[in-house]
């Protein structure tokens, strides 16, 4: 079943966050859902021509070159996250200054709707390109296209090979949003208090210790599994919403707990921290994951049955 949601409105209010110290739980607060995060084709086929509107079209050059929704803008991942290197952690937020000059290079400035669109039915690389300008403070007015560029072209829908215009001068100023983005001391302090939920969104066979590239394998004492390919059918669109509640409902996640994701390295568990999100949860992402808990020696790695 397909999750249909309409925008509702072009900006929604968000309640400040609490001030939390560096290690506390966040507190658990009422689930409310999120109407504007996911936009359907035919809300984006209305609004394509408004002024001030930007779609990112995440895929490869490849993908993008052979065709794409008309007027989008290719991004990647490696064009607003770090680059890997020795003793560092994969895919973490760029600085404040550079999302500043990527966003400007893109036509997003502080006033302007953006609309990402996964090119395929992988769409934890979208969500992460959604959490990052979220993270840096446009969270009220970035939204993820249900289906993306598979559901779009499959509806024989205008597709474009021609390069993006010109971006508009404009000014994007970051707004940091900390309580988006989980530490390694509040994941630890969550797997001590038992307050919040924490979300493996990797494949079971990682959760479960088979493999994953790091130096220890298993998963973080006290995550629950959800894999992130149990939140989306093979069209791409998200599953509908009481079926999405479901999936945290049956692992145990209750509405209204707080909920930290986590995946291999900050990409697969952005999708269900946008899920998470959507559902009105109070969520976070571990943005150094699975990479940074297992290589940090003295934290303890669960394994199914012990």
């Amino acid at each position: 079943m397909r999750l249909r949601t309409a925008v509702l409105t072009l900006g929604v209010a968000l309640l400040p966050a609490p001030a939390r110290s560096q290690g506390a739980a966040p507190r658990a607060a009422a689930v409310t859902p999120r109407a504007n995060m996911l936009v359907t084709t035919d809300w984006l086929a209305q609004h394509l021509r408004d002024p001030g509107l930007v779609v990112l079209h995440v895929g490869r050059p490849a993908q993008y070159d052979a065709g794409h929704i008309p007027g989008a803008r290719r991004v990647d991942l490696a064009d607003v996250s770090t680059q890997p290197g020795p003793d560092r952690l994969t895919l973490e937020m760029l600085t404040p200054e550079q999302i500043s000059a990527w966003a400007e290079s893109q036509g997003i400035g502080d006033a302007n709707r953006v609309v990402i669109v996964p090119h395929n039915d992988t769409l934890q690389s979208a969500t992460r390109v959604f959490l990052t300008l979220a993270y840096f403070g446009a969270m009220d007015r970035v939204s993820l296209l249900d289906g993306g560029f598979k559901a779009w072209s499959a509806e024989g829908r205008e597709v474009s090979v021609a390069p993006a215009p010109a971006p508009t001068k404009v000014r994007f100023t970051p707004r940091v949003r900390p309580e988006l983005l989980a530490t390694l001391e509040q994941v630890e302090a969550a797997t001590q208090d038992k307050r919040t939920a924490i979300v493996d969104a990797r494949l079971p066979r990682f959760y479960e210790g088979n493999g994953g590239g790091f130096p220890r394998p298993g998963h973080i004492p006290g995550a629950v599994n959800i894999p992130l390919n149990t939140v989306s059918v093979e069209s791409g669109h998200l599953r509908a919403p009481a079926e999405l509640r479901k999936l945290f409902l049956d692992a145990g996640v209750s509405a209204g707990k707080p909920v930290v994701t986590y995946c291999h390295i900050g990409q697969q568990a952005s999708l269900l921290w946008f899920v998470a999100t959507m559902l009105g949860y109070d969520a976070r992402m571990f943005d150094g994951s699975f990479q940074q808990w297992s290589g940090t020696p003295r934290l303890p790695v669960a394994l199914p049955g012990k």
